[in-house]
């Protein structure tokens, strides 16, 4: 194998799961010569730099980099990556994650085949606590029972409601009618290839999960394409921009490349923590989005924000925030409701969201 796969991990305080993840990465099938694993500690309080360490002297494809002052989000971690890898091809994982030991080898196999510029696959949503895993949500129907007879996956639900408010009523609202533009989802389509993102519009409904997808260096480096300063969603930003470029894309609908665990009692975890700037920072990534959109067609613009509005106020609900927090919050959202109009449904979304967020100021005076 000529080409080298580079795969980028941003590394904060995940000692007790590190090991782990690396060792998805050194022991892959595709042979770890192959690889450049790239450790980016920003500035751990735990063991987790000297762990990076002790694998870059043991194994000569993993590189180990210290943040001298710690940022406060992955983005600023996966752009140190993004400018130090030297690979043909880039990939990410989040270090308490973990592939599959033939993940790199089957994505690679399938980007060399096809030529194009990004192939993604599913991945299990591991819940460790409860006992249970999750099939990533697909908006096409798949195979997987038969590639993983033993087994059991739960549908994808992640407002974590019961299953079948979420199938029935829920996803439907949320992720809105398929589009079925170039695949009618009629059988089990195990695998779904595009030459570009308005033929299949509907993939934009998937996760932005970045770690279960290969991107060609071109993509990423020609286009500019980094993760934007926002504690959360920087990863939404960087997958729409990928899928907004990609010439070539495929989604291995069949295929789970990656275990991503759900560790409930990890209170520090920035999802786990709602503040103002959580609050903020996701509306300026949709807002980000939304401007690289311009010149998309309405149903790209509408998939790529409209069902993340569903899980912010979700978020918002479910936390308690300020008059004054409230107000920079409903200015937030004028914003994005100054950008995005691009249909009545959509206009009706934004201003439910303005009215409740008011309507809380409003019981804050009583």
């Amino acid at each position: 194998m000529k080409d080298k796969i580079s795969i980028i991990l941003p590394i904060f305080n995940v000692g007790a799961y590190l090991r782990e993840g690396l060792d998805s990465l050194v022991n892959q099938t595709i042979g770890c010569e192959n690889l450049e694993i790239i450790m980016v500690n920003d500035c751990s309080t735990d063991n987790s730099g000297e762990i990076i360490n002790e694998y870059a002297d043991k194994y000569d494809s993993c590189i180990a980099i210290h943040h001298e002052k710690n940022s406060g989000g992955p983005y600023t971690p996966r752009n140190t990556g993004l400018k130090a890898c030297s690979g043909d091809y880039i990939m990410f994982l989040d270090p308490d994650d973990r592939y599959n030991l033939d993940a790199c080898e089957i994505l690679y196999n399938k980007i060399k085949e096809t030529g194009d510029d990004m192939v993604l696959a599913r991945f299990r949503r591991v819940f460790e606590n409860r006992g249970y895993v999750q099939k990533s949500y697909s908006p096409y129907p798949d195979n997987l029972s038969r590639f993983y007879p033993n087994e059991d996956f739960r549908i994808a639900n992640p407002l974590d409601i019961s299953d079948k408010l979420w199938e029935n009523v829920v996803s439907k609202i949320l992720y809105g009618r398929d589009l079925e533009i170039t695949y009618k989802r009629d059988n089990a389509l195990d695998e779904i290839n595009i030459n570009s993102i308005e033929e299949e519009p509907d993939l934009l409904k998937i996760s932005p999960s970045i770690w279960c997808k290969i991107y060609k260096r071109e993509l990423v480096m020609d286009n500019n394409i980094t993760f934007p300063p926002f504690i959360i969603g920087e990863d939404l930003c960087f997958n729409l921009e990928t899928f907004l470029n990609a010439k070539g894309i495929t989604f291995l609908n069949s295929y789970i490349s990656c275990n991503y665990y759900v560790r409930e009692e990890e209170s520090k975890s920035i999802t786990n923590n709602i503040n103002i700037r959580f609050m903020v920072d996701l509306i300026d990534c949709l807002i980000y989005s939304r401007k690289c959109c311009e010149g998309f067609s309405n149903n790209i613009k509408n998939i790529s924000i409209n069902p993340h509005l569903f899980y912010w106020m979700n978020r918002w609900k479910a936390n308690s925030f300020t008059k004054e927090e409230n107000e920079l919050l409903v200015g937030k959202i004028n914003e994005l409701k100054k950008i995005h109009h691009t249909d009545l449904k959509t206009k009706m979304l934004l201003s439910s969201m303005i009215l409740a967020v008011k309507s809380a100021n409003i019981i804050k005076k009583k």
